[in-house]
């Protein structure tokens, strides 16, 4: 997430409209219009998922979710600013606690962890794009949903980024967009079955 404080607002469901917190530092909370294009393309997908908000920020991309009706959100985010704003925007939207949790720890750590529970069906990553893209996150993220269960075979990946660059080779996951909207690059992965046709 980048700099500067403010408000971005709910694009759709239950709660459009609805305007968030953002901390006033470190952050880098998606664009209204390009939550608003990644909720469109993935309209079919969200009722009823399991969401897990890589690199939450203010917590957007899951509450957009969550407003769309996702059945369970977690937001993964390890700043604290960022929870601030985060535990902030969920009181205001009077979040039910069944409806998700908040984890306060690093990503790459939460990861590295084999799944406790249920792998999610909707996966959503928006890392700093500067050290992501030079630290090759996306192959990482990527491999660590997959390795240790954290996304079910068939779930879709959202990622965040900027640039040209080449996509690294991603085992077990099909691209199914690769999109700009002004400075973001949007990636969309699908975590294919590992189950081999006879």
């Amino acid at each position: 997430m980048g700099s500067g404080g403010g408000l971005v607002r709910l694009t759709g469901g239950e709660h459009s409209g609805r305007l968030l917190r953002v901390a006033a530092s470190g952050m880098r909370p998606t664009q209204d219009k390009v939550r608003a294009a990644i909720y469109s393309s993935l309209a079919t997908h969200v009722p009823g998922a399991r969401v897990l908000d890589l690199f939450a920020g203010t917590g957007a991309m899951g509450l957009e979710a969550w407003s769309r009706g996702a059945a369970w959100v977690e937001w993964v985010e390890s700043a604290p600013a960022s929870l601030r704003a985060l535990r902030a925007n969920m009181a205001a939207l009077n979040v039910p606690r069944g409806a998700g949790r908040i984890i306060a720890a690093d990503v790459f750590q939460r990861l590295a962890r084999p799944c406790p529970g249920e792998g999610f069906d909707l996966v959503l990553a928006d890392p700093p794009y500067a050290q992501a893209r030079g630290e090759g996150w996306l192959e990482t993220v990527a491999g660590l949903l997959a390795d240790n269960g954290w996304i079910k075979e068939g779930g879709i990946l959202v990622y965040e980024t900027e640039g040209n660059d080449a996509l690294p080779d991603l085992p077990r996951w099909r691209q199914t967009r690769d999109k700009r909207y002004g400075s973001t690059r949007l990636l969309i992965l699908v975590r294919e079955s590992t189950v081999t046709p006879e």
